[in-house]
């Protein structure tokens, strides 16, 4: 078993995951939770979505790659769509396809664990082209490009040469996505809901760190390759857990935005 996974899987879990973990909080307070039965919806609503794309991606594999790949450039392009033009989604592709340039056969290893095969050189491709076309969108939208974001292209730009992909990855998401996500709802919360979220927060973070331990523990009854099935709960589960969080996100910026 390899222990720099074992880590990076403690990082997602420990500095990635808590800021997925206020989504109850943001529900409450754009009027989705106010009882113990809109409670009980929303968390059904969220557990049903994230089932649905756990079965979907077992079944159509690569095609849920692909459709996670576009959405997460989709996410991830958020944290910049009030200083970049195209939503953000130029930031987000550029981000996201860094390392299928820089890391190629390490990233195509990846993809292959994700989607059951040897081989995945469709979505290494795929991801490649998202690249470039993030980076394309930039270069045309480079006049609105501060400073501040161009420097953190370039840091990450960085960061992509000199880590694995996966280093890359936990650096970008435990680094910057996560964090401000958290700063950006904790500024915008009333002082007497902090104590609440940092408790939900907590909450649902250790819940999820139990299941993950619980199942891994198990790991070795069904799984010849212990790192093989590490990588497929980290990505499978973030894809999984992302598009109720991006949902969410997506329906109070609309509502509220």
């Amino acid at each position: 078993m390899d222990l720099s996974l074992i880590l990076a899987s403690c990082f997602i879990s420990l500095v990635g995951l808590p800021h997925g973990a206020l989504d109850p909080v943001i529900a409450h307070r754009c009027g989705l939770i106010h009882d113990l039965r809109s409670s009980a919806r929303f968390f059904a609503g969220y557990i049903i979505l994230v089932a649905l794309v756990v079965l979907f991606w077992l079944k159509l594999p690569s095609a849920s790659l692909l459709l996670f790949l576009l959405i997460s450039c989709i996410h991830f392009g958020r944290d910049w769509k009030q200083k970049v033009s195209f939503g953000g989604f130029a930031y987000g592709a550029f981000v996201l396809g860094l390392p299928a340039w820089t890391a190629p056969e390490q990233v195509e290893q990846i993809f292959s664990f994700l989607i059951f095969q040897n081989i995945a050189g469709i979505p290494l491709i795929f991801l490649q082209g998202l690249g470039v076309i993030g980076t394309l969108l930039l270069i045309f939208d480079r006049g609105r490009l501060s400073r501040l974001t161009a420097g953190e292209l370039l840091i990450l730009t960085i960061c992509a040469i000199s880590f694995e992909p996966l280093w890359y990855f936990i650096a970008y998401f435990c680094g910057l996505h996560s964090p401000r996500h958290l700063i950006t709802e904790f500024r915008t919360m009333r002082k007497e809901t902090r104590f609440a979220a940092y408790v939900v927060m907590l909450a649902l973070t250790i819940l999820t760190l139990g299941i993950a331990a619980v199942s891994g523990s198990h790991l070795e009854k069904y799984y010849a390759n212990i790192d093989l099935a590490i990588y497929q709960i980290i990505f499978i589960g973030l894809a999984a857990l992302t598009v109720p969080h991006m949902c969410l996100l997506e329906w109070v910026a609309k509502k509220h935005g």
